[in-house]
């Protein structure tokens, strides 16, 4: 039996998870000081002067989007042979369901735990750190994933205003008040 106090804490334990990434992505230069991944903000004059741009961004939702779509579609393969028929109108809006809520999921939940998602790992993106750290909030990471969803319902008509204007937040990161950056080699 381990008695408490002898093992590893939770937070030594997540620190060592592959999400966090660290090495240097391909261009970027690695003497530049920055924050620590979970224990020091980065100062607002850094976040804005690496914000992302919205091509890492366009990878980090595609692969999310990716992710999303391979559980929504295993779905409804286990459905269809479980039953043995294509699904009908009510299963398609089961579906649906499905998805908006395997989406909140699979994205605010990590945006929780780490302040990143699957596709933000990907793509080197992280939520500039707020004053308690990396990670957002569960509000924050909520208002991050309805920013998205607007972006994605309206066809991302709204990251045009973005793409002229790096500093310029998009509807997730004017939600969440956390801008996406790029995370550098610490």
């Amino acid at each position: 039996m381990i008695a408490r106090g002898n093992g590893p804490s939770p937070a030594d334990v997540l620190a060592e998870f592959p999400i966090h990434g660290e090495r240097a992505l391909p261009g970027e230069r690695a003497d530049v000081p920055t924050a620590s991944p979970v224990t020091q903000p980065v100062a607002t004059s850094e976040a804005v002067a690496d914000a992302a741009s919205l091509a890492p961004r366009a990878v980090a939702f595609a692969a999310d989007l990716a992710g999303i779509s391979l559980a929504v579609t295993l779905a409804l393969v286990g459905a269809a042979a479980a039953t043995g028929r294509a699904p009908r109108a009510p299963g398609l809006a089961w579906a649906g369901a499905f998805a908006l809520t395997f989406s909140y999921a699979f994205v605010a939940l990590p945006l929780t735990l780490f302040g990143r998602t699957v596709g933000m790992s990907l793509a080197g993106l992280v939520a500039r750190a707020g004053t308690a750290g990396r990670s957002l909030t569960p509000a924050e990471a909520s208002r991050r994933w309805v920013g998205t969803l607007a972006a994605a319902a309206l066809l991302g008509a709204p990251l045009l205003f973005t793409r002229r204007d790096r500093r310029r937040p998009t509807p997730a990161d004017r939600l969440s008040g956390r801008p996406l950056v790029r995370e550098l080699e610490a």
